[in-house]
């Protein structure tokens, strides 16, 4: 038998024109350009029209003076989505959590989602801006995701 079943399920998963997938998570103090507070829509305007281009999706939380996102994608396109970030006048000290291989992404359909933290209890929001893992942070978000679907319906 030549591989059998789970051998050609992969390889209809994975055609060989198609990139590995990878989830990157960061965190970074945000920092406004004016005074006042960060104009998040803009961000997320950007992001949809950036990231849709290059097959990237995401999520997007702003906690405490915060910015924590997870981003999935091409290994490429991750890397040069972070380069941008690092330039960008809106973050400062950007630390990457996390970045790992992945089968598919979990925010598919969103280019950029912003979730809305504040109904997070007090453990969660600390787990977000200060002390969460990349792993705990990509579940925290996927929660505020799928709360915020679960309001569109």
């Amino acid at each position: 038998m030549n591989g059998g079943f789970a051998a050609q399920a992969f390889q209809f998963m994975t055609s060989p024109t198609e990139r590995p997938l990878e989830r990157l998570v960061y965190r970074s103090d945000a920092m406004s350009a004016v005074e006042g507070p960060l104009d998040l829509s803009a961000i997320v305007a950007t992001s949809v029209r950036n990231n849709g281009r290059q097959r990237v999706t995401g999520a997007l939380a702003h906690q405490s003076g915060t910015f924590v996102q997870v981003l999935e994608g091409d290994a490429d396109a991750l890397t040069a989505l972070m380069a941008t970030i690092e330039l960008d006048e809106r973050h400062r000290n950007v630390r990457v959590l996390a970045r790992w291989p992945v089968q598919a992404q979990l925010f598919l359909g969103w280019a950029m989602i912003l979730v809305d933290t504040r109904k997070l209890s007090p453990h969660l929001s600390k787990l977000l801006s200060q002390t969460g893992s990349g792993s705990q942070v990509t579940g925290v978000l996927i929660g505020l995701a799928n709360a915020r679907l679960g309001t569109m319906v």
